[in-house]
């Protein structure tokens, strides 16, 4: 008998933690979401959202089992900057918005994610920016906005210079010209790698460790003083050499 009622309990407790989690990874951030414009390019950060935002993190990382390892913070100078990393898996985004969230980072994203939904608005009132795919001018449009929002203090920016996720984990080139944010901003280029994300899922429901390291800080001078194009093979050679690929 005593073995039903110890049976039931932990039911219980996996139950109503269950509840929980799901309230506040979903009910909650929908029933905001819906005063959410979905059409809208939010150039103000909301504490409250970005609040919501992290408590999603968070749970999503609880419940995949990641675990993080974070360095090079003390690298990182004070105010505003542009982050950029290798993007390996979809878990990139959650991962870097978790270890740096004091940073409060605003995402160049593709546009499917910000159409998401839940999760698509509430990234989308954080100034997370949707960026079209073979839209030249939409791009610039996007480049200029960030900029921006790193001017007004609004937010720290961060962009996967690649464009895409690598599928195969090598580094792919990069489009030098999102680096105009820090040159029109007139702010550093944080320069990170991170690894491991790729196996999160193939892991599951094993713990996995991932790693997102700051390897490099370019100063506002020295990211002005030269051309995009130049800056990025230089920061793309700069972070093949530390993943070792």
């Amino acid at each position: 008998m005593k073995y039903l009622i110890v049976l039931l309990i932990a039911l219980g407790v996996i139950l109503g933690v269950a509840a929980i989690l799901f309230l506040f990874f979903v009910m909650i951030p929908a029933f905001f979401g819906l005063f959410v414009n979905p059409n809208k390019l939010y150039d103000k950060d909301s504490k409250f959202y970005r609040a919501l935002y992290n408590v999603q993190v968070r749970i999503a990382l609880f419940c995949s089992r990641v675990r993080i390892k974070y360095e090079g913070d003390d690298k990182i100078p004070e105010g505003r900057f542009l982050l950029i990393c290798n993007h390996r898996s979809n878990f990139d985004p959650i991962v870097t918005a978790a270890a740096m969230r004091k940073y409060n980072l605003a995402f160049i994203s593709k546009e499917e994610n910000l159409k998401l939904p839940i999760f698509g608005r509430i990234i989308r009132r954080i100034c997370y920016m949707p960026l079209v795919k073979n839209d030249a001018r939409q791009a610039i449009g996007i480049i200029n906005h960030a900029a921006k929002l790193i001017k007004d203090d609004e937010c720290s920016v961060m962009v996967y210079p690649e464009g895409k996720r690598s599928f195969s984990n090598e580094l792919l080139p990069f489009h030098g010209g999102v680096l105009k944010i820090a040159q029109k901003a007139n702010v550093p280029i944080v320069v990170a790698v991170i690894e491991g994300t790729e196996l999160v899922r193939d892991r599951f429901p094993k713990k996995t460790k991932v790693s997102l390291r700051i390897i490099d800080v370019v100063s506002a001078t020295e990211a002005k003083s030269k051309r995009s194009v130049d800056l990025g093979i230089e920061l793309h050679d700069e972070m093949l050499a530390v993943l070792g690929k």
